[in-house]
């Protein structure tokens, strides 16, 4: 089966119009109903339903775009591949990060990647961890960045770049700020902020803490904001150490190391098994080692 054929449908799959398909392929409608009936004559099933609404799956549509999307990415990254591989500095990559490391080092190696390659287009999104893992395993990303998880992928590689600690945030006018001994109880005693874009970060948080029903938590979908509402004195947070050093050299916010291990967790590089590198991939890798993280 050739390649317009999968890439027809996995597009009238998003667009549910015919229209819009044959205006990103540069054909006409007939010629996108011809792709799609050739496909369900050669497999024997039927791909759509229409109604008011446009195209919609079948049970046999749903399964085989789930390799179909697979199929056409690939596709997409072997053009890719080649076409880098020839042209030596130009290109493009698609990364993706979970909250912390998309704070913590994302701007240094894009800035790194754009510097050395001017010409390279570069795209980058920040989602959960889960769904960064997700979006690579699908070849839609080329690179993941983000916090362990603990359930790995065996589509992945994992390399762990790093570690980072949580610790407990708050103001230096908190009442905790003045108690030296401090136990999961007596935190559990304040509003705790979360971060509601950090599925697993709050999961992690939540299990350690050991009372998820005895919990006053408040979640917010912004760092900056969490941070804001710490200063005021009456709420705590668990973040990571590397995303309060300015306010910790400022003075607006105190940490207390809670001395547990169990509160470290890896910051880890990801990228499919079957992926093979490009020179801009030789160089994304280096620059990663390098970081100082």
């Amino acid at each position: 089966m050739n390649n317009i054929k999968l890439q027809a449908f996995c597009l009238l799959v998003e667009h549910r119009k015919l229209a819009p398909v044959a205006q990103q392929l540069n054909i006409t409608k007939p010629t996108v109903s011809f792709h799609i009936r050739s496909i369900e004559e050669e497999y024997g099933i039927q791909l759509f339903r229409t109604n008011a609404g446009g195209y919609r799956l079948t049970a046999a549509g749903e399964g085989l775009y789930h390799y179909a999307k697979q199929i056409v990415q690939l596709h997409k990254e072997m053009t890719n591949f080649i076409e880098d591989l020839l042209a030596g500095d130009v290109g493009s990559i698609r990364l993706g990060a979970s909250g912390l490391p998309a704070h913590i080092f994302m701007p240094e190696l894009i800035h790194k990647i754009s510097t050395t390659y001017p010409a390279i287009q570069i795209s980058f999104i920040v989602k959960t961890a889960p769904e960064i893992e997700e979006l690579v395993a699908q070849h839609e990303l080329d690179f993941g960045f983000i916090m362990e998880t603990k359930q790995e992928n065996p589509l992945l590689v994992y390399e762990t770049i790093g570690e980072d600690t949580f610790v407990l945030a708050f103001s230096p006018k908190h009442e905790l700020a003045s108690k030296h001994n401090m136990t999961k109880a007596d935190i559990l005693q304040y509003k705790i902020l979360l971060h509601t874009s950090s599925s697993s970060t709050n999961y992690f948080i939540e299990q350690w803490l050991g009372s998820q029903s005895a919990m006053n938590k408040m979640e917010l979908d912004s760092i900056s904001t969490i941070k804001k509402m710490l200063t005021f004195g009456t709420t705590v947070a668990f973040l990571s150490a590397a995303l309060i050093e300015e306010e910790l050299r400022a003075g607006s916010l105190v940490k207390k190391d809670l001395a547990d291990r169990s509160l470290t967790r890896k910051i880890q590089f990801i990228y499919s098994s079957s992926r093979l590198d490009s020179p801009i991939d030789v160089f994304v890798k280096k620059a990663i080692g390098e970081l100082q993280i």
